[in-house]
Formats: C-alpha cells, structure tokens, sequence
C-alpha cells in the first residue's frame, strides 16, 4: 500500500509537559554529522568522512507571534524537555482518502539566546528563542525513527543503535 506524505496539520508544543502559551513556529533540528578530511596513498583526492554516529551541534529555534512569559522562561540556563505533537496528513492510494497520522519530535535542549524581535503596529513582535539540543527523538505514527542522545551515546535510525558497539568498546 502506497502512501504519501502531504502536510502538517497541525501541532501544539510543549515545556517541561506543559502546553506553551502562545502561537509559534519550530525550526527543528538539522542532523549532520561530523567529518574528517582523508587523503593520501590510494585515494584520489581527499574524501570528506562521516564519522558514524557522532552529530555536529544541532540548533532549533522557536518563533513567537509576539513576546510572552512561556519565551521568557525558556531562557532560564537549564535543560528544557521540549515535545511537538503533531498530526499528519498522508493520502493512501489504495482507498484514496487522507490518514492524520501522528508525528512526535522530543528534544531535551539548552537555552543559546533570546531575540526579543522588533515592535510594529499591526505585526506580531517575530520573537525567537533558540537552543542547542542536545537530545532528538523522533516517533512517526508510533515507530521511533530517529533517537540521537549526545550525553548517552545513542545514535539510532531506523532501529540500528550505530554507537552501540563505540558504547561496548569504551
């Protein structure tokens, strides 16, 4: 059975387990991974190296309409458990109607900074609190497909725990 992804519904996010207050955007998290630079005897050039499992700084950024106290709090220097729960919308080819289906995204992130945004009548205030995380999962209609935990030495995908075995040797 065929199915294909079309859009986000909708999604709420949330503190700590508390739904944030305020309407936003999330620029979640981009996943790449570290590289070494390998050249010499036996290569043509030079050949830019993953190394397996270990992810560079990840950043996620969430825009507010305008300034509220949930931004505020998100600042303070400690670890924030942040959840989007969202809904879906793929359309089955088989039957030819559109399944919600759910997607969940856990981050345990850290503060970096807050922009206040700019004051204009009319506009919202574009305020934008960004973090470095430092942990991602990701749960597609309730298979877990992505789990990067730094502090752990966790790095699954589909699954596949690629540190497992750097966790076992060290």
């Amino acid at each position: 059975m065929s199915q294909v992804p079309e859009r986000l519904t909708n999604f709420n996010a949330y503190n700590d387990g508390k739904k944030l207050v305020g309407t936003v955007d999330v620029a979640m998290p981009e996943v790449a991974f570290m590289t070494d630079t390998i050249s010499g005897a036996g290569i043509a050039g030079e050949i830019d190296s993953p190394v397996v499992g270990m992810v560079q700084s990840m950043t996620s950024t969430i825009t507010w309409r305008t300034v509220t106290k949930a931004a505020a709090v998100l600042v303070s220097p400690r670890v924030h458990a942040i959840e989007l729960r969202g809904s879906q919308e793929v359309f089955d080819q088989a039957t030819g109607t559109k399944i919600a289906q759910p997607l969940r995204v856990a981050m345990r992130v850290q503060p970096k900074n807050l922009n206040l945004g700019s004051l204009e009548v009319g506009s919202s205030t574009g305020t934008e609190s960004e973090f470095e995380v430092t942990y991602l999962k990701v749960i597609l209609a309730g298979e877990e497909i992505l789990e990067i935990d730094k502090f752990n030495f966790i790095c699954k995908i589909d699954g596949t725990d690629y540190l497992a075995d750097v966790r076992d040797n060290i």
